[in-house]
């Protein structure tokens, strides 16, 4: 009998050990990780972009443009102005990264220019993550993100979209709508935008696009 608890305890021994190696081979979990629905991110990303593009070679606006964000270094887009707080941080964006960040902008690189104040329910930011993981080349795009409806006093048009996006980044839409300024004007008005208030210089023919719809359906003779 003493025999065959000695030889149960052997085997309790040697199923503890065999669940400790598989358990270090298996590497750290992240704690409340959660696996996200991609869809419901799509839905929950309209939040995102008002600052954010997130399709192949779309322009940054005051974000840089999320698409191909996860797996790559942090603060690595070409051509966007990071703060200095976002480049300081180092790494790369892994899922960990990024619940990190949206759940708390401000605590995750302190300085960073990004006012938003964060995601914080958890399933929401898993599924935001689980939707930009979907982002790049070859990879499956389980959804689309919906399209943004500006509303009927938004006259459906070239540029209706670019400049809607843009505008509505940083301004209620409404009050753009009552500026009624010449195209001269909002030329300045864009530029003034890039270079005090810190946002994305658009492609040119983007610009045009957006000044050309601005100065057609919300501006004035010069």
């Amino acid at each position: 009998m003493k025999e065959q608890e000695r030889s149960g305890a052997r085997v309790l021994r040697g199923l503890a050990i065999a669940c400790g190696l598989a358990a270090l081979l298996a590497g750290p979990r992240t704690a409340g990780a959660a696996e996200g629905d991609p869809a419901a991110g799509a839905q929950a990303f309209l939040l995102c972009s008002a600052c954010h593009n997130a399709t192949p070679d779309a322009a940054a606006l005051i974000g840089p443009n999320l698409w191909n964000v996860d797996g790559r270094p942090v603060a690595s887009t070409a051509g966007f102005e990071y703060s200095q707080a976002l480049r300081g941080v180092g790494g790369t964006w892994t899922a960990a990264a990024l619940d990190r960040f949206l759940a708390d902008p401000a605590g995750f690189a302190p300085g960073t220019r990004m006012g938003f104040v964060g995601v914080t329910d958890a399933t929401e930011r898993a599924n935001i993550i689980a939707y930009l993981q979907t982002l790049h080349e070859g990879g499956a795009v389980a959804v689309a993100a919906p399209a943004v409806d500006y509303g009927p006093d938004w006259p459906p048009g070239a540029g209706q979209a670019e400049a809607g996006q843009l505008c509505n980044s940083c301004h209620s839409l409404t009050l753009v709508k009552q500026q009624k300024l010449p195209r001269r004007t909002w030329d300045k008005l864009l530029v003034w935008m890039v270079e005090e208030q810190g946002m994305a210089e658009q492609p040119p023919e983007t610009r045009e696009l957006i000044l050309d719809y601005l100065a057609e359906n919300f501006g004035r003779p010069e």
